[in-house]
């Protein structure tokens, strides 16, 4: 275990030295040290702070747009189990089960021939289909999680099946929901090969903008980008280990507690 953490944070500790090269390589240790790379990603360089802003719109929207699909489906099937849900369940996990560039390519051919390739909503559009499969899962397993005492509690003292939803099965599974939400934010924010097809050049986000600065050669700020995708994934999975049930989310029996 101590030799894996020491693999791990190597890179890390080398990445983020080299974000604070005060020249335009990425060398280590780093060479006249200073913070400038960060203002120029995060402030003075339009195109880092454009791709920035990109980033962040179809990762918060994929992640919205995903958990608004993903919860009908995950209650229909709950409540339900009929062969329909189980179908659209199927389908809305199907995207996350096929490779990346065969889906990038397949969704790049579709917005071409509706007309969305190269709009920031069809990125969003592609991130949700792509990612829904993990807030359906979490949010079957937060559903699944539910005591039915409680509901049978909530029919006998009359309450309908909207009540029941609103003040049973909803609070409930507020921890699972929001474990997809960000689930899917993180993995949105990080990825590269579905957005180069949908995007088509007409807008970056930083991955994008990181593969784009490569023609010019590693500079300080694409290690700036680099930090930014760790210190997200690092407070989105802690949130999630802290407020979310990761134990049951990462499959753990709870009957034998």
């Amino acid at each position: 275990m101590a030799l894996s953490a020491i693999v791990l944070a190597l890179p890390i500790v080398v990445v983020c030295g080299a974000a604070l090269n005060g020249g335009r390589t990425m060398t280590f240790p780093p060479r006249e040290p200073t913070l400038a790379r960060f203002g120029e990603f995060f402030i003075y360089e339009t195109v880092w702070t454009n791709a920035l802003g990109n980033s962040l719109i179809v990762a918060f929207g994929a992640a919205t747009l995903a958990v608004l699909l993903a919860w009908p489906i995950a209650y229909l099937l709950w409540s339900t189990g009929s062969r329909l849900s189980q179908v659209l369940a199927g389908l809305g996990s199907l995207p996350f089960a096929v490779p990346p560039i065969v889906f990038g390519v397949g969704l790049g051919f579709f917005w071409g021939f509706t007309g969305g390739l190269g709009e920031i909503w069809a990125g969003v559009v592609s991130h949700a289909i792509l990612l829904m499969a993990l807030p359906l899962v979490t949010i079957s397993i937060g559903l699944r999680a539910i005591d039915r005492a409680h509901l049978d509690a909530a029919a006998t003292m009359g309450a309908t099946e909207a009540v029941t939803f609103r003040t049973v099965v909803l609070p409930q599974t507020v921890p699972y929901t929001i474990s997809g939400f960000f689930f899917v934010l993180v993995l949105s924010f990080n990825e590269f090969i579905v957005m180069f097809f949908v995007s088509a050049s007409s807008y970056a986000t930083v991955t994008l903008q990181i593969f784009n600065s490569l023609r010019n050669g590693y500079t300080p700020t694409m290690a700036v980008a680099a930090i930014t995708f760790i210190v997200v994934s690092v407070l989105v999975f802690s949130a999630v280990a802290r407020w979310g049930d990761l134990p049951r989310l990462m499959g753990a029996d709870q009957s034998r507690n």
